[in-house]
């Protein structure tokens, strides 16, 4: 127990702010550590009588209506710091759009320079893009001209095989099927 009463009075406030605040925090951890000793050797005590768990109980009431208030305390505390630092933040922002308000406005950007490309296309631009026009039709007619040879190459390849067939087919070769598997022993006969 003393160690945790030791680790309570240790502990920094939270917030830190206003010195009555940082009092007010110490002051109710100690009385937390203060009720709860209490509460301990009352238990203690208790257990020496004849009715343990009446006097348990009661102290345990005791505790936690101590402890309520304590937390009450604490409650408002934090309430006031939460006020207290909403008060400050508004405040810096007041202040802030205060020196906006009397800082000059920032100068304009001067627009951006139009894009070369965006302009009207020179002579010589114009005579490219002709250029690759007549490339274009070039590579085009070499397109069409290769597809016309792969689909006659394709048309040769089908007729080859359809005389195949017709030169088998007057032989009178067919052909034989795969044989058909056996089948299988039962599964009761394998395992014996």
């Amino acid at each position: 127990m003393l160690a945790w009463l030791g680790l309570c009075v240790t502990l920094p406030a939270i917030g830190g702010g206003d010195s009555a605040a940082v009092a007010e925090r110490k002051q109710i951890r100690l009385e937390r550590a203060e009720a709860e000793g209490r509460y301990r050797q009352g238990e203690a005590d208790c257990a020496k009588r004849f009715f343990v768990t009446a006097c348990v109980t009661a102290l345990q009431a005791q505790r936690r209506d101590a402890l309520a208030r304590l937390r009450d305390r604490e409650i408002a505390l934090d309430e006031a710091e939460r006020t207290r630092e909403t008060e400050e933040s508004a405040l810096r922002l007041q202040k802030k759009r205060a020196e906006a308000q009397t800082r000059p406005p920032p100068e304009p950007r001067p627009a951006p320079a139009p894009r070369a490309s965006a302009a009207a296309p020179t002579k010589s631009e114009r005579a490219q893009q002709r250029s690759k026009t007549a490339d274009d039709t070039g590579e085009a007619a070499a397109r069409v001209a290769a597809q016309q040879r792969r689909a006659s190459e394709a048309a040769a390849r089908r007729d080859e095989v359809e005389k195949r067939a017709a030169e088998r087919a007057a032989k009178g070769k067919k052909s034989t099927p795969l044989p058909i598997p056996a089948p299988l022993p039962p599964a009761s006969a394998a395992s014996q």
